[in-house]
This record gives structure tokens, sequence and C-alpha cells, in this order.
């Protein structure tokens, strides 16, 4: 017995007392900024970085930049993602979005039809961008680069989308102060259907039946259809 617990106990110190090799990246190496809000990596398997001072691709081992001097909307970029069709879209916290064909940048902003400019989140599904802002949601075509905005009737001075997911290909979002909604696109004109409010919701995960909601000091699981049906 006590050799069986000398072996344990000398597996278990082994284990936890082994270091991962990490490598740290910071400006230092190349990137834009130090403070990092978003990571993504595309179809191509690039690592694309964004940063408070623009947004970096890591190839090979380096880091190439892109910042408004180069056509990027806002530097401070919160969220990057990529459409059907391959292009870049980079979410800025105060000057809209911005999308890249590997080329040129296309922006859209509060002047082109967003409700607002501080953008928190970008997310592809099908031939469209849902775009989360600090006011509202909104659609973009990334064919024509067409915008809709579906009209919300706000509870809260700000109507903070912060997540999105998609169900029996419907698409719903997370407002941080207001709760769980679905954009209704069987019309001409996307309509914003509440399914479940209430506040302090931060993300949402679906899996298999249930939706993962997560909340202030908790995590709250409700059976997707249940949700719908309430």
């Amino acid at each position: 017995m006590r050799f069986l617990l000398s072996i344990f106990l000398l597996v278990f110190t082994t284990v936890f007392a082994l270091k991962y090799p990490s490598k740290n990246y910071t400006t230092s190496e190349g990137l834009p900024n130090n403070a990092v809000r978003s990571l993504f990596v595309d179809k191509d398997h690039v690592l694309w970085v964004g940063t408070e001072n623009g947004v970096a691709r890591f190839i090979n081992g380096q880091f190439y930049n892109l910042s408004e001097e180069d056509g990027l909307g806002h530097n401070s970029c919160w969220d990057i993602s990529q459409d059907s069709d391959g292009n870049m879209w980079f979410a800025s916290y105060g000057g809209g979005i911005s999308k890249f064909d590997g080329k040129k940048f296309t922006l859209f902003s509060s002047k082109e039809g967003l409700p607002a400019d501080k953008i928190r989140k970008v997310f592809p599904f099908k031939n469209n961008i849902y775009v989360g802002t600090e006011q509202g949601v909104s659609i973009i075509d990334i064919r024509s680069n067409k915008i809709s905005t579906p009209k919300v009737t706000k509870t809260n001075e700000d109507f903070i989308c912060i997540d999105f997911f998609v169900y029996k290909n419907e698409v719903y979002f997370v407002s941080i102060f207001d709760g769980v909604f679905k954009i209704d696109e069987s019309s001409t004109i996307p309509k914003v259907v509440p399914i479940y409010l209430g506040k302090n919701f931060y993300a949402a995960q679906l899996h298999k039946d249930d939706i993962y909601l997560s909340r202030e000091g908790f995590i709250e699981k409700i059976n997707i259809e249940n949700l719908l049906n309430t």
C-alpha cells in the first residue's frame, strides 16, 4: 500500500511539475500593440490578431501589420471574422467595420447605416455578416455591401449586442442589458423578436439541445426548445 501511494505521489508531482513550452509575443516581436482584443484563424490557417493599434497577420513566424494608414477604418480592433467569400471583417470600437478582400478595405460606419460605430461582434452566416453594436444589430450583404438595420424597442439606453448563435438556420443574438433575441428575416424588412428578457448576459454557446448563457456570477443552461417556446 505504501509502495502504491509512493508511486501515486511521484506521478502526481511529476505531472503537475511539468512546464509546457510557450512563447510570448509582444511589440518586441512585431505586434502593433500589446493590448490584444481578438484572435482569429482564417481558412488558410493564418492567425489574425486584433489590437488597440491595428491588426496583425502572423505568417511563418513573422507579424505583418495593417493600420489606418493602410486603409483600416479604425485601429482599435475588438473582433475579427471571415465570410464565405474569404473576405476578412474587423470590428472596431469607435470606427465601425472594415472589410478586407486581401487588397483593399471597404468601410462601414453609422454614416452608411450602422446603428453605432462602437462594434462588439461580427458574425458570418450564409451570405451575410451580422454586426453587433452598442445600439443594436445590422446585417450586411457580403456581395452588395447593402446594410439592413432592424428597428428595436430599447428598454435601456444602450442596446449592446455581445454575441450571436444560429439555431435551425435562424440567427439569434444576446444583448447585455436586455436578453436573447431572434432576427426574423422571413419578410423583406428584418425584425428583432424578443425571446428571453433579462439583464447581465455576456455570451452564448449552443451545444446539442441546450443553450449556455454566460450571466453575472454564473452560467445558465436552458433547453433551446423550452427557451423558444416560453
